[in-house]
């Protein structure tokens, strides 16, 4: 029980570390995995998506989109970093406090982390190309709720589509779970590749665990580092 609680004050500390600065919601631990929650209210309509045909257009329809709430309590609209040219895309989960203070994602405590481990295999921002599943900050820091995943779901689809990437690196479990639509947590996920498909698009898909998680819990620190030199075989094995 005491171990309980100091894990609790432990993952409140990390919070505040982060930038929590929104009282944190009861739905904070809402389980992803609820199946059918409020899909009868979700009437967006995407059409205008395909009319997009550059990562400008998509940009501006994202900055003018209204319909998802978090829009209207985030200082930024998180688009993306890096290399769009890359084929190395990867997805994190929502933006943080200093992703959205600067507008653009893993530039906090995690994105440090995240770039001296893709460091590891020479892989920096000029040659890899970041989104999130989110791209306006949650208040307090809080997970996203399945709702606000669904509604943001066919933007990063889109966004996809217009890369074209020949590898996806899914940080974290919400990011696993939402493109590869599966039931399963990061520590299932992570440790082998899994397949993208939407529509004519088939990309390998490697989850790993979120530079967050790792700034908690360091001993998983090593399997990261595995997950990362399996990142590095595909690389290396898609080179001409």
């Amino acid at each position: 029980m005491i171990k309980s609680f100091e894990k609790k004050i432990d993952d409140l500390k990390f919070q505040i570390e982060l930038g929590v600065t929104e009282t944190i919601k009861s739905n904070i631990n809402e389980d992803f995995n609820k199946s059918g929650l409020e899909d009868n209210k979700i009437t967006n309509d995407y059409n205008d998506l395909s009319e997009i045909k550059t990562l400008e257009e998509l940009k501006s329809f994202i900055e003018n989109y209204d319909k998802c709430e978090l829009k209207n309590t985030a200082r930024s609209t998180v688009f993306c970093d890096g290399n769009s040219e890359s084929k190395i895309m990867l997805i994190g989960e929502a933006p943080g406090n200093q992703e959205d203070i600067e507008g653009k994602p893993f530039v906090g405590r995690s994105g440090k982390l995240l770039d001296k481990i893709l460091d590891f295999i020479n892989i920096t921002r000029k040659n890899c190309y970041i989104i999130n599943i989110i791209p306006w900050r949650p208040p307090g820091n809080r997970n996203p709720t399945t709702k606000e995943i669904k509604q943001c779901l066919p933007l990063v689809k889109k966004h996809i589509e217009l890369v074209k990437p020949d590898i996806l690196v899914l940080v974290g479990s919400i990011a696993a779970k939402s493109i590869l639509d599966k039931d399963l947590g990061i520590t299932k996920l992570r440790g082998e590749w899994h397949t993208y498909k939407d529509k004519k698009l088939e990309i390998p898909a490697l989850p790993i665990f979120h530079p967050a998680y790792l700034l908690r819990r360091p001993t998983s620190k090593s399997l990261v580092m595995k997950d990362i030199l399996l990142l590095n075989n595909k690389i290396q094995d898609n080179k001409p």
